[in-house]
């Protein structure tokens, strides 16, 4: 056998044996002439059984299929590729996952210028087509992730340039008044235009950072709640009695439908109020001049619910499942005409989950207003005794000697003249050693109020030394008023002898309840004389 030969010969020994493709040909006929092993290992067909036999009548689904096409157009001299994508594949084949995906190619088999035949190549592309399918789908995943930070990165930088504007704006008006009032001589009307404008920005600027705070004590799970029985028709009313003076200012009205009784739930006092104005300023402030706010309580065998329904922008339906995102407005631009950091409604619904209840809100869309209803579960039958220091009356401190120590003197003078105007009488001091000094002279107040960040010696120290020099059967009731806040410093100013702990910003109603609360406890006949000091555990 010539050298030629042989080679021909090995070609074909190893298509048939070792080739990791099938491989079958065919005569002009389109009759089967050969049948690779890998074809016989796939198929479970032996090429015995195909050999010798019409391709169509051996496998009649490529007619049905219509690919029997590319065998006669390879018997007139083209070559075809069947796609996976588009075939799927020649011919089947089962696998434990469904079926073998192939590509495949039909060409004519030539002697010289002769067509003699038509030859098939098959290969398994499944496990390229699984990894492709794979690999589409990290892509994916990775755009997808790419997209959510590219939208957080957004959400922040608007969120950063949103918070810059808000806390600048009221800034703004503080300063520029403030400059004025130094600046030259005032009427007593601006006189009161520049205080109220004061006022009113400086409380904006505290409401952001409350509302900021509070969030996060809820993310880091931080946050305290005090439960008691809660007459939520009455936290209505205060809130709407806080709101009132800017819907009166866009004559809007705010129509009532509380009932007449009161209608009780077990929660958190102050917080209840914060969800009810956050809910009502929100729609205020997005009810344009002369609409219409409606409120209206009702409840169920188990719940009590609120319904705050405004006439004002309405909310699109491609905006209604952000609502309660943090950072996220509907209006972020620096074309918008209302305020906000976009804290508000995420921190009610937070708030409200952490209450037990639910908040939900609807809109026809925009120009149709939106109602948002808020629903708490109803106090159990045997909380009779409702708890609820909201619009508490102010105390008189007639008679009563305070001692206020703050190095911020600006803090401090105002803080004595909100105690003055109750008709306390005031001692200050803006070190430590100067209110020790005064104490140790024999000059003891009736209570202390003081901050912790003092210089030299700091208000713990202050309060620990405080009850060193006390009689054995007397107790200064000790507040501390302080910009720290958290569990921890709280935890060490009781324990340094503080009696109660309040973060500023500081309302003289406050200020005035906590004073007065700690003396009703106390023989308020001389100072540094107590009935009984008040425990940690019942603060």
């Amino acid at each position: 056998m010539s050298a030629s030969a042989l080679l021909h010969a090995a070609m074909l020994r190893w298509l048939n044996e070792l080739s990791s493709q099938g491989v079958f040909t065919t005569d002009v006929h389109l009759t089967v002439a050969s049948w690779n092993a890998w074809l016989e290992r796939a198929t479970g067909v032996a090429a015995a059984d195909v050999v010798g036999r019409p391709l169509l009548e051996a496998f009649p689904e490529l007619a049905g299929r219509r690919l029997d096409r590319y065998y006669r157009a390879a018997l007139n001299g083209e070559a075809s590729v069947l796609s996976h994508g588009f075939h799927s594949h020649l011919i089947r084949v089962a696998t434990p996952s469904g079926h073998m995906l192939q590509t495949a190619r039909v060409a004519p088999l030539l002697e010289g210028d002769a067509i003699i035949g038509t030859i098939t190549a098959i290969d398994d592309v499944s496990e390229r087509v699984h990894s492709e399918t794979q690999l589409r789908g990290r892509i994916a995943e990775a755009e997808h992730a790419r997209g959510a930070a590219e939208d957080a990165l957004r959400v922040k930088d608007e969120f950063l340039a949103t918070l810059s504007h808000e806390l600048r704006t009221p800034l703004n008006a503080v300063l520029g008044w403030t400059r004025i009032l130094l600046g030259q001589n005032v009427d007593q009307e601006m006189m009161t235009r520049a205080l109220h404008v004061i006022d009113r920005n400086a409380a904006a600027q505290a409401r952001l950072i409350d509302d900021m705070l509070d969030m996060a004590r809820i993310v880091t799970g931080k946050l305290r709640l005090e439960f008691a029985p809660v007459d939520l028709m009455a936290a209505t009313l205060a809130a709407i009695d806080v709101v009132a003076p800017t819907a009166q200012a866009k004559n809007i009205t705010i129509h009532k439908m509380l009932g007449n009784r009161p209608l009780l739930i077990n929660a958190d006092g102050d917080r209840i109020q914060q969800i009810v104005w956050n809910v009502l300023s929100n729609a205020v402030k997005f009810t344009p001049q002369g609409g219409r706010i409606d409120l209206r309580l009702g409840e169920t065998a188990e719940h009590a619910q609120l319904m705050i329904t405004d006439t004002g922008k309405g909310i699109s339906a491609e905006f209604l499942p952000h609502v309660f995102e943090r950072f996220r407005q509907a209006n972020s631009s620096v074309s918008r005409t209302e305020g906000g950091l976009g804290l508000g409604l995420a921190l009610v619904q937070q708030l409200v989950a952490l209450h037990g209840g639910d908040i939900a809100v609807s809109s026809a869309g925009p120009g149709h207003g939106a109602t948002f209803t808020v629903t708490f579960p109803l106090a159990a039958a045997d909380d009779t005794q409702l708890t609820l220091a909201i619009g508490a009356p102010s105390r008189t401190l007639s008679g009563r000697r305070v001692m206020v120590v703050d190095d911020e003197e600006d803090w401090c003078d105002a803080l004595a003249q909100m105690l003055k105007n109750h008709g306390a009488e005031v001692q200050v001091a803006h070190t430590a050693d100067q209110a020790l000094a005064m104490i140790s002279s024999g000059d003891w107040p009736h209570a202390l109020i003081a901050d912790i960040g003092l210089p030299g010696t700091d208000g713990f120290e202050l309060v620990r030394r405080v009850r060193e020099l006390e009689s054995g059967d007397g107790r200064i009731p000790a507040i501390a008023v302080t910009a720290y806040s958290g569990k921890a410093n709280i935890r060490r100013a009781l324990e340094a002898g503080f009696d109660q702990y309040r973060v500023k910003p500081i309302s003289s109603e406050d200020v005035v309840a906590a004073v007065a609360g700690e003396l009703t406890a106390r023989d308020p006949r001389e100072p540094g004389k107590a009935a009984g000091a008040i425990s940690q555990g019942e603060l």
